[in-house]
């Protein structure tokens, strides 16, 4: 490892975080969970391997943060969305683009076999769009946060993750969201 000695400043922390993250990322697309190791990050991302416990913990929180990135519309400009429609419209721009769907395979993939990832994930992933789409939903709505997050991703997600369907464009997303809506009263 080389570079500047000491510690490193909020804008190298960042800068970092991005590059274990994209590097998870990439890693769990191409050769899924198994292939995402602490050795194997520390090494391509040019980083002690101290550094990574002390910042993710484990592996479950190297995926954590990487589950985390593709729910980034929870985070920052985001939180104000105004309503549910603005609100529905990041989740289902965020959770059928490649790069979620891609990390929704992997973790499909390796959850079976991990009782803790699959929790994680869940409590990061659709748990944590579950919670967003319930603080944009009007205070008189009849129907929960939940049903509408299946009703938002539910065929063109799962035709994501059979690799049937590409991306969608703004424009597909925006009429699904409106149809959505519109059949639940919303």
């Amino acid at each position: 490892m080389t570079g500047k000695r000491g510690r490193p400043s909020a804008g190298d922390k960042a800068e970092r975080h991005e590059r274990i993250v994209d590097l998870v990322v990439a890693i769990l697309a191409s050769e899924g969970y198994d292939s995402v190791t602490f050795d194997r990050i520390a090494a391509d991302a040019h980083v002690a391997k101290r550094t990574l416990y002390g910042e993710y913990g484990d592996r479950l929180g190297l995926v954590r943060a990487a589950v985390r990135r593709q729910h980034a519309y929870a985070d920052g400009a985001w939180q104000s969305a105004n309503g549910v429609r603005a609100a529905s419209v990041a989740v289902v721009s965020h959770l059928l683009a490649d790069e979620a769907v891609a990390v929704h395979r992997a973790l499909i993939g390796a959850g079976g076999a991990d009782a803790a990832l699959a929790a994680e994930f869940y409590d990061e992933g659709p748990g944590r769009a579950q919670r967003f789409l319930s603080e944009h939903l009007p205070a008189d709505a009849v129907v929960p946060a939940d049903l509408l997050f299946a009703a938002l991703l539910g065929e063109p997600h799962r035709r994501r993750l059979l690799g049937l369907d590409p991306a969608p464009s703004t424009e597909l997303v925006a009429a699904h969201v409106d149809r959505t809506l519109k059949v639940l009263g919303l």
